[in-house]
């Protein structure tokens, strides 16, 4: 079975466009908008220029404007591949219907603006401008301003630059901005990403120092409304202050709940005494539980929230890049049993989630390592651009970059919610996130208790798994090298050592997903796609399992 990318949902910000006419200003402003919000910036004029080794002038006298206008666009889409940016067009960028769609769904579009007599003072003596290139190059203006008006006005908003200096007009677009609900993020403002299930809607919101910004992104209903903060010892030790004074100054009457750190606090034991703590701070069926932290806390304190009075509400703060692009969108909450993990559990959505990138800076490599293993599983099914991205930006990411880490968070959750929103309980197309996991799962199974991370052994397994989708004639050789290759590059094993390979194989053989002597497997057929296989033979997986066994 063939499956998509999920649609039909927005995708956060992830430009801000400077365009207009020739003269106004475009490449300045851009360039200074960018410093100021410290962000990268791009043009695409320049682009263009570096791909064709040909100056735009050139290009226009040897191929025509519609080659030209060919090359813009795809230098937008290349423009548009990575993280938040300001990205100053040509002046004709906007004549394109298809660059309009792809802007307007990327991001604020800025169109500055300037007098005819202003834009012939700026660029009369300029002779590198092919359009103006005639006997009157005010009246060519004037035209080319007439024919272009109505694709200016599809622009987000106009800035006259006529009379200002560069930093004077930065300064109004960035005034303009901040009041463009898909431009929050750049000033200061989270990305938010919506969910909508069945009997839930919420919003991912995701930026940098939001924990401090806790009561004004999840109000209580009214004032002295309980709440339980649930996190591990080290992470209470870092943000639980911030936490605490924030929701208390929104109304939050809020009593702190601190558990183990580590898989070991998914226990029972250690349930009954979070559900205990809220039963005694007075936390009746209109409270809600806080999960900060990570996957266990988020794991625990989820299933906490799904049960304690049959329900309460429940807001993950994620602090792991694993849970901030992953387990803490889509409702799975879980405990363990000594008998194998998350066999006790439960589907409870979230109000909110609030995922602070910030609170990634503190995070140990081998933790930020592991997170990015889920990362690479969804560029894999999901997203090609994102996987070069991942591949030419390895340091920015590694160095946890603020824009690159906000545009791995956002995107990556985007593309959860967009499969959860499809398929909220695991029927369907949700099996596409286990990608990497039946193999994974067995070698956690196997390396005994819970010596592998979690992203750890789903690297391994998609590894083994590309290899199951070569054999199996669903994809190429090359696209498993590929996934090794960036899985290599990120410091993840790609072979499992020191697991027993009978244990391992005995794990894989108790997978739930078996009928028959068959499996239906999640298999990536190319970068950025994927099938659903019903009929995978488990010989060929026990193969697959075989080649990453040291």
């Amino acid at each position: 079975m063939m499956s998509e990318m999920p649609g039909g949902f927005r995708p956060p910000a992830a430009a801000i466009f400077i365009t207009g006419f020739m003269g106004t200003g475009k490449s300045v402003v851009g360039r200074a908008l960018a410093g100021r919000l410290g962000l990268q910036w791009v043009d695409t004029d320049e682009i263009v220029q570096a791909r064709a080794a040909l100056p735009i002038t050139e290009i226009f006298a040897r191929h025509g404007e519609e080659h030209f206008r060919e090359l813009e666009t795809a230098a937008l889409r290349e423009a548009l591949a990575g993280p938040a940016r300001v990205i100053s067009t040509g002046g004709g960028v906007l004549l394109r219907e298809e660059n309009r769609a792809l802007m307007g769904q990327a991001g604020p579009v800025v169109c500055l603006t300037a007098s005819a007599d202003e834009i012939l003072r700026r660029v009369g003596a300029d002779d590198t401008r092919p359009l103006l290139r005639r006997p009157d190059p005010k009246a060519a203006i004037e035209r080319l301003l007439a024919e272009r008006a109505s694709c200016y006005a599809a622009a987000d908003c106009q800035v006259e630059t006529t009379g200002l200096s560069v930093d004077e007009v930065a300064e109004r677009v960035q005034e303009v901005l901040a009041g463009d609900p898909r431009a929050v993020y750049f000033a200061g403002r989270p990305l938010v990403v919506p969910v909508s299930v069945p009997g839930a809607e919420y919003q991912v919101s995701i930026g940098l120092g939001l924990l401090g910004m806790l009561g004004e992104l999840v109000p209580p209903r009214q004032r002295g409304v309980r709440a339980a903060l649930v996190s591990s010892e080290p992470i209470a030790a870092l943000y639980a202050d911030t936490v605490l004074e924030a929701l208390s100054a929104a109304g939050w009457d809020v009593t702190q709940v601190t558990v183990p750190d580590g898989e070991a606090a998914k226990s029972l034991e250690v349930y009954g005494s979070v559900c205990e703590q809220m039963a005694a701070a007075g936390l009746d069926r209109g409270g809600c539980v806080f999960a900060l932290g990570g996957g266990v806390v988020g794991d625990l304190a989820g299933f906490a929230a799904a049960t304690y009075m049959r329900g309460v509400e429940l807001v993950h703060l994620p602090t792991s890049l694993l849970a901030q692009v992953d387990s803490s969108i889509g409702g799975k909450t879980a405990v363990d049993l000594g008998a194998g993990k998350n066999l006790v559990g439960a589907f409870h959505q979230p109000r909110a989630v609030v995922a602070d990138v910030s609170t990634l800076q503190t995070l140990p490599p081998p933790e930020l390592r592991s997170g990015l293993g889920e990362v690479i599983k969804h560029a894999c099914c999901f997203d090609a651009q994102m996987f070069g991205f991942l591949g030419t930006d390895r340091d920015r990411v590694l160095g946890i970059d603020v824009s690159a880490t906000a545009y791995l968070v956002a995107r990556n959750c985007q593309i959860k919610a967009g499969v959860v929103e499809q398929d909220p309980t695991e029927q369907g197309l949700r099996a596409v996130l286990n990608y990497g996991h039946t193999v994974g799962h067995a070698l956690e199974r196997a390396a005994g208790e819970w010596e592998l991370r979690h992203g750890e052994v789903v690297g391994i397994g998609m590894v083994a798994e590309s290899r199951v989708a070569a054999w199996l004639g669903r994809s190429d050789e090359e696209t498993s090298r590929r996934q090794e290759e960036l899985i290599a590059a990120y410091g993840l094993p790609t072979r499992a050592q020191g697991v027993d390979p009978d244990r391992a194989r005995q794990a894989l053989r108790r997978d739930k997903k078996i009928v028959a002597g068959r499996l239906r497997m999640p298999l990536v057929s190319e970068i950025g796609s994927f099938e659903i296989v019903e009929d995978v033979p488990l010989e060929m997986v026990e193969r697959g399992l075989d080649s990453v066994l040291a």
